[in-house]
Formats: structure tokens, sequence, C-alpha cells
């Protein structure tokens, strides 16, 4: 089903189900995905700017919808990143495009972010093409008339938090149903505890990344799921150097 300059450089097939919420992190060994409590553009200190890793990143990036990210993301990553297939791995821009051709998708996935507070510089690059923007009524009314125009602002709570449930299920109302999520922690952990995450993509990267105080994060951060953790299948394994390459799949969420 991959393009074939795709399918070689992923040393298989990949499809990804019509209507599929999934993640993708890369980790180091001893679980940590964000580092300087969530300030730091985490995943390319962790995986070392790892190749592989970055064409994977493309690679699902290609095959969404919408990518979903929490501001705090979007800051860490610093002014200039883009959440798109070709920024990641240039390299495949053209058969990354083909694949959206198959797919029935013009131009690039959508980027939605996840905002309560609002906090987003306006001179981002990621708000200069037609980002979507998620907050609250309060946030909303502070962010109109400083961001871009072309970015989109939705107020979606009249509370200080927002509901991630009534995020999904707008992205799907707007013909959004492979929607890819790249973090952060908290954001994924909403998630997953609201039984909204169909698959996850993990690198481990041979990397100690170490942990001292809250200025490091699994996972899954802000949210502890005691002695009933949710309950993964592994569907397969990858392997380029020492970098490992997992897709988990959870049933009860699909």
């Amino acid at each position: 089903m991959l393009p074939p300059a795709l399918a070689e450089l992923y040393d298989g097939d990949l499809w990804i189900a019509d209507a599929c919420v999934y993640a993708n992190f890369v980790s180091s060994i001893d679980g940590i995905v964000a580092l300087e409590g969530g300030t730091a553009p985490s995943g390319g200190i962790i995986s070392g700017r790892n190749e592989a890793d970055r064409f994977v990143m493309g690679l699902l990036r290609a095959f969404a919808d919408a990518v979903l990210v929490g501001a705090g993301t979007v800051r860490a990553e610093g002014g200039r990143a883009l959440w798109t297939p070709d920024y990641i791995f240039p390299a495949a821009a053209a058969s990354f495009s083909a694949l959206r051709q198959t797919l029935k998708r013009d131009g690039a996935p959508r980027l939605v972010i996840v905002s309560a507070r609002g906090e987003l510089d306006p001179s981002s690059r990621a708000l200069q093409d037609g980002a979507l923007v998620l907050t609250t009524v309060n946030a909303a009314a502070r962010l109109r008339g400083r961001l871009p125009n072309v970015t989109e602002i939705r107020a979606v709570s009249d509370t200080d938090r927002i509901d991630l449930q009534q995020i999904l299920d707008l992205l799907e109302a707007d013909g959004h149903h492979r929607i890819l999520t790249e973090g952060g922690p908290r954001l994924f952990g909403q998630m997953v505890a609201n039984d909204r995450v169909d698959e996850l993509f993990l690198t481990v990267s041979p990397v100690l990344a170490g942990q001292k105080g809250d200025r490091s994060f699994g996972l899954v951060h802000g949210v502890d799921f005691g002695r009933e953790p949710k309950q993964g299948r592994l569907v397969s394994v990858r392997r380029q150097g020492s970098h490992l390459f997992l897709r988990y799949r959870w049933e009860a969420a699909a």
C-alpha cells in the first residue's frame, strides 16, 4: 500500500485505519520523553536526531488528516518548527505527497493546537499556515487579533479546562478521521485516560535521560492509572542500529 520508496525505507508495508487516533513518541531507555519540564525540544535530543526516527515521524504525519499537539509542544520546538511530513524528513517529500494523493488528501495534514491558556507566540512559523487553535473562551478573546489571520481560533470551553472528548468529536465532525498526536505527555495522558488512543508508535532511543524532581516526564504525565494499567498489544517491532521502533494497539479504544 505504501509507495515503493516509502516501503523500502520502512522495510515493509504500513497502513493506518481510516478512523484512528494514533500517537508517536520517542523515549529514552528509562522511559523519558520530555526534558526540562517539557520546555526543551526533547524528541530531537532523546533520539539524537536519528534519521530513521525522523522518517517514521514524516510517514505517520503523511497518513494523518490532522496532527494534534499541546501548546507546550509548540513552544518547546521553537518558532521555526512545522508539523508536516516533508519538514521533518525532506528527502522523502515526493513520496509523502504520492501517499497523500493515494489517500485522497490534499496538502499537508492540519495542525491542531490545544491551548487552555492561549500562550502562543504569534511569530511562530506553525501559525502561519492555517493552524487551528482550540482554546477557552477567555483565551480566545485574548488571542483574536494577535495571531495571524490564517490561524483559526475556536473556543471549545467556557471554563479553564478543555474536554479532550469534545476536541476529538469536533475534529471528526470536521472530517479529520486519522488523527495523529505527538504530545506532549499531559495531552497524551488525558487521551489515554479517556480511552481515545487506538495505536502508539514508540521509538526507544539507546540513551538514559535520568530524572530528578519533576524536570523530566515519562510518556504519560499528570494521570495515574494505579492498579488498573492500560493494557496494549504489541503489533510490530523494527530495529535500525540501536533504535527500536515499536507499534502498540489498544483494542478497547478502537
